[in-house]
């Protein structure tokens, strides 16, 4: 999976450590969409190229993304943008904890 970011340098961009839990929950998301829709997809998940915008952490599907790979993830990404924040959430609690037990 590829993704491109969007406005790094934007003066209201994503801190890296939100960028960095954006990332994980995007790419959780689009593996969760392949394997409920079609397992046998997950060999072509390099295929799959995402767009991120560092502005608003707003999230599509870049037009590089092959058919039928494309339309899959178009049709769940509605449920990615819903479920992003409880996913960041969850994800940054994961992050906290781990580095709390690093300490």
């Amino acid at each position: 999976m590829e993704i491109h970011w969007r406005h790094l340098s934007a003066a209201k961009a994503l801190d890296q450590v939100q960028r960095i839990n954006l990332e994980y929950a995007v790419q959780l998301q689009v593996i969760r969409i392949l394997i409920n829709e079609a397992e046998h997809l997950m060999d072509y998940l390099s295929l799959i190229v995402l767009e991120i915008d560092c502005r608003n952490g707003q999230l599509s599907v870049h037009n590089d993304t092959p058919e039928p790979l494309y339309a899959l993830v178009e049709r769940n990404f509605v449920q990615v943008n819903a479920a992003q924040e409880e996913v960041e959430k969850e994800a940054f609690s994961d992050l906290q904890t781990s580095l709390l037990a690093i300490s």
